[in-house]
């Protein structure tokens, strides 16, 4: 009984944040099921000698039913394999995504074998290929496809129209975030590559969606509201997807929305390490989203301002409570932004007053990353405090995180002030904790200081890079030529971990953890 009640208040600390319309969503799809509209195809616009330029992805369809996504490579027995349960579902969403036939080394022969195929073992309305998030990103990604030199058949054409039907009857209002834009991504998509009454209203529908949420998905500082690096560069691609077919289809592109993407690309490029790659904050991998690098090939293709200039000094991200210190000798990259939206928190961590960073051309300190979105132990433990650059009070994570995306109590930001050469942050935990962290920058020279309210025992943590070589020495650790010295630690422990910095890829590393009571300085002299 006592565990009954425990679970039920978790669930209501956790519904409390959302939206009406979340809610109301949720239950008008269990009482009102979406129904199959299998109407002939409406008439494809004529669009003859377009090429749709897009972003290569890696090479998923191998051939022979074998498929390679998150670094899992599977041979599948179909027609069950489209909806395997051994299988995960985030890997089962790949496979229905279609993103392979943006691969130039597949062969076309593989690729319409593959859209047939998948014509005729997913039938209407039944299994993974048919909820909303995956049905958005294959109609997309079909479209991007057919108008980049290749030729849909007349089944798949027609199946594409039942799919965007289909959609337009599941919008996920549900979930919002992410996925809304993803469907509105889709009807804008699906309305402007048909003609006709039916695609107008799929087009306007997707472009009011659109309208809606951009303001609010996008900060005033360019970030996707999510704050995951990963997400950011995925929806940032989206939009400038949306950008490109509206190009294409003579429609007149709202001056507000090409806004939002020229400074979504700017907050890419200052949350860009010198190498190339984000920082892994919140729930973020390497191996799936557009690089820096290819995103400003795209911008440029479509006439958007693209991300140039040297970054210097402090650059402040004020909505997001990110930031980036640059030197000639390294980068420091710091979240002090909130876990997410209140109503959508699900790819948010308990990484508050959290960093990477890079020194002298390479990665130093790196946040632990995400290799799965399972309900698991180690989904858990990537989530937790634990797992990140910050410090964690007592046993309690900063946010009551649990499930795979669920969060029921938040840490708040209490006060945060970014100015030149300072950084400072304080918040309070879930359990009413304090801590107050405090970064100070010279060219050679980080300090950090972590002061916390509680008597209790604190930890600092820092992951290490796998690539890294260091010695230890009683408070101090070297760091291929760096120093790191803790003033006000009662203990300094080197422990062995593990680094994700793809989905389903763990790579050895150690972590530093630093035991104090209430006052620690971390002096990392470069």
């Amino acid at each position: 009984m006592v565990l009954f009640f425990s679970k039920f208040w978790l669930y209501v600390r956790t519904l409390s944040y959302l939206k009406p319309i979340q809610i109301a969503n949720r239950i008008k799809r269990k009482i009102f099921p979406a129904k199959v509209n299998v109407s002939p195809a409406p008439f494809v616009r004529p669009l003859d000698g377009v090429r749709f330029y897009y972003i290569r992805r890696p090479k998923s369809l191998l051939g022979n039913n074998s498929f390679l996504f998150l670094n899992k490579k599977e041979k599948l027995l179909f027609p069950t394999g489209w909806n395997d349960e051994k299988l995960p579902k985030l890997w089962l969403y790949n496979l229905h995504y279609f993103e392979g036939l943006l691969h130039d080394g597949t062969s076309q022969k593989i690729k319409n074998n593959f859209i047939a195929q998948w014509i005729a073992e997913n039938p209407p309305g039944y299994g993974n290929g048919w909820e909303p998030y995956p049905i958005s990103l294959r109609i997309s990604n079909w479209i991007k496809w057919s108008l980049s030199g290749n030729k849909l058949t007349e089944d798949a054409i027609y199946c594409l129209s039942v799919q965007v039907r289909f959609l337009l009857d599941t919008i996920e209002y549900h979930l919002l975030g992410n996925h809304l834009l993803a469907n509105a991504k889709a009807l804008i998509m699906a309305g402007l590559f048909f003609e006709g009454d039916e695609a107008k209203e799929w087009y306007e529908s997707g472009f009011e969606i659109l309208s809606e949420q951009m303001p609010e998905q996008f900060l005033e500082d360019g970030a996707h509201f999510e704050l995951s690096t990963t997400y950011h560069a995925l929806l940032t691609e989206d939009i400038f997807d949306i950008i490109q077919m509206m190009q294409i289809a003579g429609k007149k592109i709202p001056q507000k929305w090409i806004n939002v993407a020229e400074k979504a690309l700017e907050w890419l490029r200052i949350m860009t390490r010198p190498d190339g790659l984000p920082p892994l904050f919140n729930d973020a991998a390497y191996g799936i989203a557009p690089s820096l690098s290819e995103m400003d090939i795209y911008a440029s293709k479509i006439g958007l301002k693209t991300s140039l200039g040297k970054i210097q000094g402090m650059s402040s991200l004020n909505e997001s409570g990110y930031f980036r210190f640059e030197t000639e000798c390294y980068s420091l990259f710091g979240d002090f932004g909130p876990i997410g939206p209140s109503y959508i928190p699900g790819h948010g961590h308990c990484d508050m007053g959290n960093f990477e960073l890079f020194a002298h051309g390479a990665p130093i300190i790196v946040d632990t990353g995400t290799s799965t979105y399972d309900v698991c132990s180690r989904r858990q433990y990537e989530r937790s405090t634990a797992a990140h650059n910050t410090v964690q009070i007592g046993t309690h994570e900063q946010s009551e995180i649990w499930g795979a995306f669920r969060v029921g109590r938040r840490a708040k930001i209490l006060d945060r002030i970014i100015k030149n050469d300072q950084v400072f942050v304080r918040y309070l935990t879930y359990k009413k904790a304090v801590h107050e962290r405090f970064f100070s920058f010279t060219d050679k020279l980080i300090t950090i200081i972590d002061e916390v309210s509680s008597g209790q025992l604190t930890i600092a943590s820092f992951h290490l890079h796998p690539d890294v070589k260091m010695s230890s020495e009683k408070n101090i650790v070297k760091i291929n030529g760096l120093v790191i010295e803790f003033e006000g630690a009662n203990k300094v422990v080197i422990e062995d971990n593990q680094y994700a910095p793809e989905f389903n890829k763990l790579l050895p590393i150690k972590v530093i953890r630093v035991t104090f009571l209430i006052k620690l300085t971390t002096k990392i002299t470069l």
